[in-house]
């Protein structure tokens, strides 16, 4: 925890993080006396002045009634890190919700507005999504609480030791208030191994920091934490940059379109690359220097014996690392080579790890995670429909990846298609109107693959330029496009014209980012254009020979 790496990385973590959120029903300040309670009190002031020093928005937050509690659950999605009381005693509430009716009647309410905030934060958020919650408590039954909450999600991820549960990317911990007394903290005395789960109001601040840190040390989310922090920091130039005096130009150039709503596109273009040369002049890329991954590999990487054969193993080194990281040799497979510096290594052997670099980074306990991480980087690279929300209905475009529900006679396997249409030629189509789509098959693939499917199925393109397949759809909607419709067994499918439930239909698979799906329909016109004639064989091949 103390490497340089996690250290550099925590002062990333802290320059983004802005805001903390309490929700305690025994919180105070100097002025409310009435609320003190030694352990079971939290001084808001003092909280607010200590977070205030590490330059900190904290909000401390006493709810009186259920509604204050339905308010918490909205802002503690905005807030970076939340801190939540164990038991919150509001139950003699007479307009209670109906889904605490039920809970409240049980004999223990310790816990009810606790479980149900994190379980509304559990559910709201995407596997993707990362927050830290902390239960800061005057209760003593730590692990109690600890197996109370794992309830919520299967009694899974729990680390007892750690008192910690992982859900995904959600954090969530248990920690004992301080008692705030003069006098030795008794509570407890006969479990000295929950005495470090104490965490005095001084000390929280940097828990709460280091925590997030062990969630973010990693050189990509340490770029995403400084690129949002950029962001943060020059949102006031963004809001300049489009300025409501350019309103009237904006509206000129809507009126003047024949589709008037593709102007509201060319915001989010617009905005979109703002955002990028934001971050390419303030230069966050660089981030990652030279010194910051050399921090990496200290922290990562051991010198461990790899296996290549039977009868053969290297040894992994940091050393090794850095010189291929640092090797100005642009010949990949030399580079390998000259870093090796092995004997005992076949050229052959050197292209495998070519191939299967990952697993130089990882250590000797972790390689069964190399094509899982393989495959999640390479779908951050190619994948659009990443931040597709699930309230909005894909829609046909270039870069649609779908399936046919019907399987050829000839194989037990279904068909992939990409969408080629250009963008231009998907949009402004009557409603009731027809569109004919133009679609790439692909095959799957166990070997060599273009894309890969959200669950990690290969693809591999069709390339013979009579593949092509046109398919014909009809506009049902008043937004020019088509939409997939969400079927009962949660799956969003594109229904042909005129076709019954038993006929083909096509589900929705993915969105390809744009250029790479430009790339392939510029592979696809090159393989349609190339030329083909009857020439002299002897010149043909002399030419080949040269």
């Amino acid at each position: 925890m103390s490497s340089e790496f996690f250290n550099k990385s925590k002062i990333i973590a802290n320059d983004f993080l802005q805001s903390i959120v309490f929700l305690d029903d025994r919180a105070h300040s100097k002025q409310d006396s009435s609320k003190q309670d030694s352990a079971h009190d939290l001084d808001a002031i003092k909280l607010s002045n200590l977070f205030a020093k590490e330059k900190k928005i904290c909000a401390v937050y006493d709810p009186e009634t259920i509604e204050d509690i339905v308010n918490f659950e909205a802002i503690s999605k905005k807030a970076d890190i939340i801190v939540l009381d164990w038991y919150i005693d509001i139950l003699n509430e007479v307009n209670k919700p109906s889904d605490l009716e039920e809970d409240a009647e049980e004999e223990d309410v310790r816990g009810l507005y606790t479980k149900k905030i994190i379980s509304t934060l559990i559910s709201q958020n995407s596997t993707e999504s990362l927050k830290l919650i902390l239960v800061y408590t005057a209760e003593t039954d730590l692990i109690g609480i600890l197996n109370k909450i794992g309830d919520l999600t299967g009694n899974s991820n729990i680390n007892e030791e750690a008192c910690s549960i992982i859900i995904n990317n959600i954090k969530i911990l248990v920690r004992a208030k301080d008692n705030n007394s003069d006098g030795e903290d008794t509570r407890f005395k006969h479990m000295p191994g929950l005495v470090s789960m104490i965490i005095p109001y001084d000390k929280l601040p940097d828990f709460l920091l280091t925590e997030f840190t062990l969630m973010t040390c990693g050189l990509l989310s340490n770029f995403a934490l400084l690129s949002l922090t950029t962001l943060r920091e020059n949102s006031n130039k963004l809001l300049g940059l489009f300025s409501k005096e350019l309103d009237s130009a904006f509206l000129s150039h809507k009126a003047l379109l024949p589709y008037q709503s593709d102007a509201e596109n060319l915001l989010i273009e617009l905005f979109g690359g703002s955002i990028t040369d934001l971050l390419l002049y303030n230069k966050v890329g660089a981030s990652l220097d030279k010194e910051l991954v050399t921090d990496w590999i200290e922290k990562n990487i051991s010198d461990e014996n790899f296996i290549v054969t039977d009868r053969n193993k290297f040894t992994r080194t940091k050393a090794m690392i850095i010189d291929i990281l640092e090797s100005e040799n642009t010949d990949i497979g030399k580079r390998i080579s000259d870093s090796f510096n092995s004997s005992n290594l076949t050229n052959k052997q050197k292209d495998n790890y070519v191939l299967n670099a990952t697993s130089l980074f990882l250590s000797l306990i972790d390689q069964d995670k190399v094509e899982k991480i393989n495959f999640a980087f390479a779908k951050l690279t190619h994948h659009k429909s990443l931040f597709l929300p699930i309230n909005i209905d894909p829609k046909l475009t270039l870069g649609t990846v779908i399936k046919s529900t019907k399987i050829p006679t000839n194989t037990t396997l279904p068909i992939y298609y990409i969408c080629i249409q250009q963008k231009c030629d998907s949009v402004r189509i009557p409603k009731n109107g027809e569109r004919k789509f133009l679609f790439i098959p692909f095959d799957i693939s166990e070997t060599k693959f273009d894309i890969l499917t959200p669950d990690d199925i290969k693809l591999k393109r069709v390339k013979d330029s009579f593949s092509i397949r046109t398919i014909k759809f009809v506009c049902t909607n008043d937004s020019g496009v088509i939409k997939a419709e969400k079927g009962a067994d949660e799956v969003y499918i594109f229904k042909q014209k005129y076709t019954s439930v038993e006929d083909e239909q096509f589900e929705w698979i993915l969105d390809l980012k744009d250029l790479h799906s430009q790339r392939i329909v510029s592979d696809y016109a090159a393989n349609l254009s190339r030329v083909g004639l009857d020439e002299s064989e002897f010149l043909r091949r002399s030419n080949q020979l040269l």
